[in-house]
């Protein structure tokens, strides 16, 4: 189980820094990375459908109705929402998301969302590895000022990152793919 001053450590130390003991410490390149620490994060549990941060709800229908739009109903998003990994809007009905609301002709919607999830003790550990070789790419250049290294730390980025997404697709079932009449004619 990881923390904050660990992954903030592991790109410190990835960039030839020595690491922080504490998130306070005064470390100049320790706030570099805390800058930029939960952009990152996002992006990172946005970019995939990690199993170690879904959540399910059935959405609020909202009172306001559609104007522009060619949907019956409006539907709140729950505020820790990052990305969208299913729905339960039938093939049927279509769906939209603008902002922090789901645009359905479906009456009743219930979804599994990734969630913003800022607990590192929850964090797959090849999801850490990833993590921390993200903040060491992103970084690298303004700790480093060394340009053949940033190409160094992107390219373990995306190895670690391909690890992690490996991993976790394999921790998971995968769905049913749905049976359309263009499959059908090729079975």
């Amino acid at each position: 189980m990881a923390s904050k001053v660990e992954i903030v450590s592991g790109a410190l130390r990835s960039l030839g820094d020595t690491g922080i003991a504490s998130l306070t410490e005064d470390n100049e390149n320790a706030r570099k990375i805390l800058a930029v620490y939960d952009i990152h994060l996002r992006s990172m549990l946005r970019a995939h459908p990690w199993s170690f941060n879904k959540k399910e709800a059935v959405l609020s229908q909202l009172t306001d109705e559609p104007v522009l739009e060619d949907f019956t109903y409006i539907y709140q998003l729950p505020s820790d929402f990052i990305r969208l990994n299913k729905t339960s809007v039938e093939p049927d009905y279509s769906h939209k998301i603008k902002g922090r609301r789901l645009y359905s002709n479906a009456d009743a919607v219930s979804i599994e969302y990734g969630y913003y999830l800022d607990d590192p003790t929850q964090y797959d550990d090849a999801f850490v590895e990833a993590f921390v070789a993200k903040l060491a790419a992103e970084l690298c250049y303004s700790i480093t000022r060394n340009e053949k290294m940033v190409t160094v730390k992107w390219s373990e980025f995306s190895s670690k990152y391909s690890i992690a997404k490996n991993i976790n697709a394999m921790e998971v079932t995968p769905d049913e793919g749905q049976n359309d009449t263009w499959l059908n004619a090729r079975l």
